[in-house]
């Protein structure tokens, strides 16, 4: 007979325990997104919300316009921005992973 032992541990605040299986396929769709050189603005909504509607990741692009827009050292052009978002994929999701607000 085997002794069991319970521990509990309370994740800190910001974060959340997942399985080892939904963790797995988050790190399989973060792989296949490197792939794509650029999104548009409904896959930034996607991978910062999950929703297809685009109103908060333009809110957001306008917030960080600051950091974001070549002209003041970032990676996204605002102002030839008129035929859709063209948002390198990559430096996005670092950018993302350092300003999470």
């Amino acid at each position: 007979m085997s002794d069991t032992i319970l521990i509990r541990h309370e994740a800190p605040k910001g974060f959340q325990f997942i399985s080892e299986e939904e963790y797995e396929r988050f790190q399989a769709w973060k792989q296949a997104q490197l792939g794509i050189r650029t999104w548009k603005l409904k896959d930034l909504a996607k991978y910062k919300y999950g929703t297809k509607s685009t109103e908060r990741a333009s809110r957001y692009l306008t917030k960080h316009r600051h950091d974001l827009d070549v002209e003041q050292g970032g990676f996204i052009d605002y102002v030839n921005t008129h035929n859709g978002w063209q948002i390198p994929a990559a430096e996005m999701m670092d950018y993302l992973l350092n300003h999470p607000d």
